[in-house]
């Protein structure tokens, strides 16, 4: 593979935990992933070139 490609969950502070086996884009950003577009509200496309 030359890219992996992630759509994680941006959930907001009181929202429920089940977006965390997800992730967030924070957690894909530090990881080097760059944000491509916003699909839905809070499921940004994200992506890692190898």
């Amino acid at each position: 593979a030359r890219l992996l490609e992630a759509c994680p969950i941006d959930l907001s502070r009181d929202s429920r935990s089940i977006g965390l086996f997800v992730g967030s884009s924070r957690v894909f950003e530090k990881a080097g992933f760059e944000r491509l577009l916003e699909r839905k509200a809070g499921r940004p496309l994200m992506r890692l070139v190898l």
